[in-house]
């Protein structure tokens, strides 16, 4: 697994350094893949040490906040609600960990943070590795049904008396799942469907709707395993990842 200094997971570069441009995403993945644990960090050990880390204002999230630790500070950048580095990929791993979550202060706080952007967008306004003192502004992206799904989810993880009164509404936001899952078992080709496989996981384990397990039983779980096995075992070098969505999914 690499990580960088703070025992941080992120991407190996050429000269051996880690790069925490997708920092945030792949330690929630591997805090709910753990379940809210991780036994090899430092700073981040737990979710509550996740949030403490990545959460930079209430309810606002970088991907590393540690400048150095990404390509030109972009990873640290957050400037108000509406403008920063946070796009939808890295949200569904902060809501990842924020399923494992116990406490509704963070999930809350999160939601409250995007009901300013009426729950429609991320603040992902600066590209990936460039200057945020020099980029161009760039349209966030687009956040829908399988985002709130996860929110809710995390809420009702976190306030248990919840689960049954969010079920009906998970009910309806778990067809924005399924679709992605017919599309993906037909026509997908790309090999980073982590945050698919995640959202699949979650929806599975944390108040499983009608939909929620019709979505993973018709999923093609042999080309979906192959996918994150490719994603994760090739140039990212952290194939540690692979088994442990391999053990969720069968």
């Amino acid at each position: 697994m690499n990580r960088d200094s703070n025992g941080i997971i992120g991407q190996i570069q050429a000269d051996g350094s880690i790069e925490g441009g997708d920092s945030a995403c792949w330690n929630g993945h591997w805090l709910y893949l753990n379940d809210g644990k991780d036994p090899g960090g430092n700073v981040v050990t737990d979710v509550e040490s996740y949030v403490d880390f990545f959460e930079v204002e209430p309810g606002a999230y970088v991907r590393h906040p540690v400048p150095s630790e990404s390509i030109n500070r972009f990873g640290a950048y957050y400037k108000n609600p509406w403008n920063g580095c946070i796009s939808r990929d890295q949200l569904t791993g902060i809501l990842a960990a924020l399923n494992k979550h116990d406490k509704p202060g963070p999930i809350l706080r999160l939601m409250l943070h995007h009901s300013l952007k009426l729950f429609l967008f991320t603040y992902n306004t600066v590209r990936n590795g460039q200057d945020p003192e020099t980029a161009e502004w760039k349209m966030p992206d687009i956040t829908l049904m399988d985002i709130w799904a996860l929110e809710l989810r995390a809420l009702g993880n976190a306030v248990r008396w919840l689960k049954p009164i969010l079920y009906p509404v998970l009910t309806i936001l778990d067809i924005h799942m399924l679709l992605n899952t017919l599309y993906f078992n037909y026509f997908n080709k790309d090999e980073d469907n982590i945050n698919h496989a995640i959202k699949l996981i979650i929806g599975k384990e944390n108040n499983p709707t009608i939909i929620s397990k019709l979505t993973f039983k018709l999923c093609n779980k042999i080309k979906l395993i192959n996918t994150i096995k490719s994603y994760w075992c090739n140039w990212r070098d952290n194939c540690n990842f692979a088994p442990m969505y391999e053990k969720k999914l069968v």
